[in-house]
């Protein structure tokens, strides 16, 4: 049976430090959320970060985008955004309505303010291993954080990460290179009798993609570790991109859902932002 690795007790941890930072802080901290409030698990989501930063100390600003925006009037309210000194951080809620290019929009925010690490200019120093400073995005970092509490190793692992997406594969395959895995990327066009071998041989195997039980049990090496990233709800229960069940009984360690990488998204953001407040304020 598969150890569990506990986000929701992690991400506790987590708070009670950000807490603390907040309150060492003289100004108050506001982060702003960008979102399209049609969409139901969007709206969830900036629900839970409100709840949770209002624990921390941290305030919010929550704006809505409307269903017909363009590209061009998400931008406004980002430039409005960025030269604002009362906002600290500035969180781009995807997806964003059909008409707005997100890549755009993610860019468009000031690396300084950059809460989820999304930007060109944080994502480029993720992928180069910068020595300086930078925002990455809060579920990989997240991930980072729960293989480390539970001394996890990936040094010279063979890791498969499942999903290619810019607020998850392609910064949590860039994470892990980082920490010395050898890495594969893997994603929906990736053939399936492929992407079992990938399985077979992975040591570590996170996986995003948004369709309930994409992977068994049966498709792992005996004793990898199951980092699962989905959040999908089947009969009105919230469930990963992993049979749980069939996983759990091969896994070394396995994160469950709800409760494992969840709660480390939101610890994380809300650490992430006052780490932009205490750079601000050293730097001036």
């Amino acid at each position: 049976m598969a150890i569990i690795l506990d986000g929701k007790k992690l991400a506790k941890q987590i708070h009670a430090k950000t807490l603390q930072r907040v309150e060492a802080l003289t100004d108050p901290l506001t982060l702003a959320v960008v979102y399209d409030p049609d969409n139901k698990g969007s709206e969830l989501y900036v629900g839970m970060k409100a709840r949770a930063a209002e624990k921390v100390g941290i305030q919010t600003q929550d704006i809505p985008v409307d269903a017909h925006a363009t590209t061009a009037d998400v931008l406004k309210i980002v430039e409005r955004l960025n030269e604002d000194d009362h906002i600290t951080g500035i969180l781009i809620q995807s997806p964003l309505p059909e008409n707005v290019n997100e890549r755009h929009i993610f860019s468009a925010v000031l690396p300084s303010k950059d809460a989820d690490g999304l930007g060109a200019t944080n994502q480029g120093m993720l992928f180069a291993d910068s020595p300086e400073e930078y925002t990455v995005a809060a579920t990989p970092q997240g991930v980072m954080s729960l293989l480390r509490e539970y001394d996890i190793e990936t040094f010279g692992k063979q890791a498969l990460v499942i999903g290619r997406s810019q607020l998850f594969g392609r910064p949590m395959a860039a994470l892990l290179t980082n920490a010395d895995a050898t890495v594969t990327l893997a994603h929906r066009y990736t053939p399936a009798a492929q992407l079992k071998e990938y399985l077979k041989q992975a040591d570590i195997v996170t996986v995003g993609v948004g369709i309930p039980n994409f992977i068994s049990g049966a498709d792992l090496k005996p004793g990898a570790v199951v980092i699962d990233v989905g959040m999908n709800v089947v009969n009105q229960k919230a469930t990963g991109d992993v049979d749980f069940e069939s996983a759990e009984a091969v896994a070394s360690y396995i994160t469950p859902v709800p409760g494992g990488v969840g709660p480390m998204t939101i610890a994380t953001l809300l650490e992430s932002t006052v780490t932009l407040a205490e750079n601000k304020r050293s730097h001036g």
